[in-house]
C-alpha cells in the first residue's frame, strides 16, 4: 500500500511541478508574444497601405493605357487625314479646267 501512496504522491507532484512549469514558461512568454501581435499588427498594416497603394497605381496604369490609346487614335486619324488631303491634292492638280488655260 506504501507503494500505491507514493506512486499518487510522486504523480501529484509531477503534476503540481509540471503547472508550476507551465505557468512560469507562459509567463515569460507572454511579452515576447505581445511584440509578436505587435509586429504583425505593423506588417498588417504596411501590407494594407502596400495594397491599397497597388490598386492606386493600377487604376493610374488604367487611365494613362486608355489615354495613350486615344492620343494614338487621335494621331493616326489626323496622319490618314493628311494622307487623304495628299492624294485630293494629286487629283485636283491633274484635272484639266479648259477654260484656264485659255487664258494663259
Amino acid at each position: 500500500m506504501i507503494m500505491v501512496y507514493a506512486s499518487l504522491a510522486v504523480i501529484v507532484a509531477s503534476l503540481l511541478f509540471l503547472g508550476i512549469f507551465a505557468y512560469k514558461v507562459y509567463k515569460d512568454a507572454k511579452p515576447s508574444i505581445e511584440r509578436l501581435n505587435a509586429v504583425n499588427t505593423v506588417i498588417q498594416l504596411k501590407a494594407d497601405q502596400i495594397k491599397s497603394g497597388l490598386d492606386e497605381l493600377t487604376s493610374t496604369q488604367k487611365e494613362i493605357q486608355k489615354d495613350i490609346a486615344y492620343k494614338k487614335q487621335a494621331f493616326n486619324e489626323t496622319i490618314s487625314a493628311v494622307k487623304e488631303t495628299l492624294e485630293k491634292i494629286k487629283k485636283w492638280r491633274n484635272i484639266t479646267i479648259p477654260f484656264i488655260r485659255q487664258f494663259k
